[in-house]
């Protein structure tokens, strides 16, 4: 293969103090506090916690932003898929971060995916923050926050274009307005338009048409009843029943995701790197485990990655390539450096990166 490559990991911007989370969870709260406080469940568990010259670190510190640039770059990694959360009628949440970014003009690059969904507290099943779709005018509201980003410097750009994904496009109701109104805006102040990345879409889901790459970072758990019926039917029953003492679930990293799921021909679908899953730092026992997840597993992973994309018979000019995550700390889903591994996962990731 001798097209250009560009990896982009997904990047939690919530390590910081928000009025909105010291009122529904505690003064004071960042995901820092739920990955401290997590306990194991079973006796092969590890939670992986920050291992950063910043400890557990805070957003609103410009040097963060800066030596993680730094560290991503040196194994491989372009810049950060940075979730945003537009809510409609101008309601942001965990933006301070990225404006400061933009503000300082930092050494971070980033382009944006909108986090289009409703924050829930799933632990006590209550609605937090709902998202809306107002239309156009609301889109163009929401573009006009973004341009000061989409011209930046920083910003990740391919063919002039800002990069731009969505998080779930299915629960759009007009996605088609969203995304002229979003090119629209583009081509008014002087962009060729928007680059379209879309995740949480299957090949055969009719609206990848409209998205220049597209993926679904959540595929692998379809897998799950093959993997472990005896997980799977607990699940099912503590997720209908809210019986909370069911889980934690557990599946076999090898199971959904190495063995599973293999790029199809179509050159548009962007292969996801995963870099494990334990979501119970954040759901207690109402959440997932991928179990056997280690560097070795996870360069078996990029393995495989690597010889899927080398059979396509058809290439683009840039094969962009998303990580799923830089710093999903209360998920276990991070290649940020960590207590159990160190820097492995990304020297795993530069490894994997200079067979292109």
């Amino acid at each position: 293969m001798t097209n250009r490559l560009l990896s982009l990991a997904y990047y939690l911007p919530q390590f910081h103090e928000i009025e909105e989370n010291n009122r529904w969870w505690g003064r004071g709260f960042t995901e820092w506090q739920q990955l401290n406080t997590a306990k194991t469940y079973f006796d092969w568990q590890q939670i992986q916690k920050p291992d950063t010259p910043f400890g557990d670190y805070n957003l609103l510190n410009p040097a963060v932003f800066e030596w993680q640039q730094s560290i991503a770059q040196k194994h491989g990694i372009d810049g950060f898929l940075v979730f945003d959360y537009w809510f409609g009628r101008g309601k942001k949440l965990l933006e301070k971060p990225m404006q400061l970014v933009l503000d300082q003009q930092l050494d971070f690059k980033y382009a944006f995916c909108w986090a289009n969904h409703t924050w829930y507290n799933k632990r006590e099943n209550i609605t937090l923050q709902l998202q809306e779709y107002l239309g156009a005018e609301d889109y163009t509201a929401y573009f006009e926050q973004l341009l000061p980003h989409f011209q930046s410097a920083n910003y990740i750009k391919i063919d002039g274009k800002p990069v731009f994904s969505i998080f779930s496009p299915r629960d759009i109701p007009d996605l088609e307005v969203f995304i002229q109104t979003f090119n629209q805006c583009a081509g008014q102040h002087g962009f060729q338009g928007i680059y379209w990345l879309a995740d949480n879409t299957e090949p055969h889901q009719p609206w990848k048409k409209h998205f220049d790459g597209y993926n679904k970072s959540g595929s692998i758990f379809k897998w799950r009843k093959r993997d472990s019926w005896w997980f799977y039917v607990r699940e099912k029953l503590a997720r209908t029943f809210h019986c909370k003492q069911l889980g934690p679930f557990v599946y076999n990293y090898r199971g959904l995701v190495i063995d599973n799921d293999p790029l199809n021909e179509d050159p548009h679908q962007i292969p996801i790197v995963f870099t494990g899953w334990d979501t119970t730092p954040r759901h207690l026992r109402r959440g997932t485990i991928l179990k056997g997840f280690n560097p070795q597993s996870f360069a078996r992973h990029l393995e495989q990655i690597h010889l899927q994309l080398s059979q396509r018979k058809q290439h683009l000019a840039i094969q962009v390539i998303v990580i799923k995550s830089w710093n999903e700390w209360a998920e276990g889903n991070v290649i940020e450096p960590d207590t159990l591994w160190g820097n492995e996962l990304l020297h795993q990731f530069l490894l994997f990166t200079k067979k292109f």
